[in-house]
């Protein structure tokens, strides 16, 4: 039986970079694939750092079928996903593929330098969960691969559901997503004031998506939501004095982004 969870928090992208073949000018009638991470972590922590080895993709071609794993020209890398939230990204790869068919899978091998930093500064290790060992696999990405576009996918790791803690040892066990970057829509707002130290959480039919404010104006963002509304909660910390908030947003569209009015939301003293 699991341990207690911890909330982590929100948002970090990446995307993909050229990959060639042989001789022949692979650009011609391709589809140009990018790929961004975007993640979800907690107030507890100040640092979480993902170890990345390699990325690899499965698409499908026009009637279904599956091909191989693809390995991605990728080095491998260490990402603090806290330096990552509300709309910031980083370049992972940036890569031609055969065109036609879709991407339906993304497998990340982690590597074994995955860990936290809490607020006392304390490193913690995290141990890849026996659900994980080597390999994340991303299922249902759903990424169209027409000739001659940009293709961008987002992978969003809930980092608040990524981790969990048993018999004194703290485990990785991500929690992902993959959607074209061009899928659905996004919601902003502002949280005043910042001494609430507010934690932000967004649901709708099962789903939870956890971010942090950011910067003097409290703005956070969320990408990649499904149409309709969604509730925002609003958790200011227990110390604070402030109470907590929560309400419907405005309805989300596909392709824009919906500002929660009031702008900012300011939390009111207990």
């Amino acid at each position: 039986m699991r341990g207690k969870i911890i909330p982590l928090l929100l948002l970090c992208l990446m995307p993909l970079f050229f990959l060639t073949c042989g001789k022949e000018d692979v650009s011609e009638n391709a589809a140009r694939l990018r790929i961004k991470l975007t993640d979800a972590a907690a107030p507890v922590l100040k640092e979480m750092y993902i170890n990345i080895e390699s990325i690899e993709v499965q698409a499908t071609d026009s009637t279904g079928v599956e091909g191989d794993w693809v390995t991605l020209e990728y080095n491998g890398g260490e990402y603090n996903l806290l330096k990552l939230m509300n709309g910031k990204t980083v370049q992972l790869t940036d890569q031609y593929f055969p065109a036609g068919g879709m991407i339906d899978k993304i497998r990340l091998k982690l590597g074994n330098n995955n860990r936290m930093v809490t607020v006392t500064d304390k490193p913690i290790p995290l141990e890849k969960s026996p659900n994980v060992i080597e390999h994340l696999i991303i299922d249902n990405v759903n990424a169209a691969l027409p000739a001659n576009v940009i293709v961008s996918i987002v992978i969003d790791i809930n980092a608040a559901l990524s981790v969990y803690e048993l018999n004194g040892n703290y485990y990785l066990d991500p929690r992902a997503r993959a959607y074209p970057e061009t899928y659905g829509g996004s919601l902003r707002g502002y949280v005043a004031p910042i001494e609430a130290s507010p934690v932000v959480l967004i649901t709708r039919e099962g789903d939870s998506l956890f971010s942090l404010p950011e910067g003097s104006d409290g703005m956070f963002l969320f990408s990649g939501l499904e149409e309709g509304a969604w509730k925002v909660h609003l958790f200011a910390n227990p110390e604070s004095g402030y109470r907590d908030t929560i309400f419907f947003s405005d309805s989300i569209r596909q392709g824009s982004v919906t500002d929660i009015i009031p702008k900012p939301i300011r939390l009111q003293l207990q």
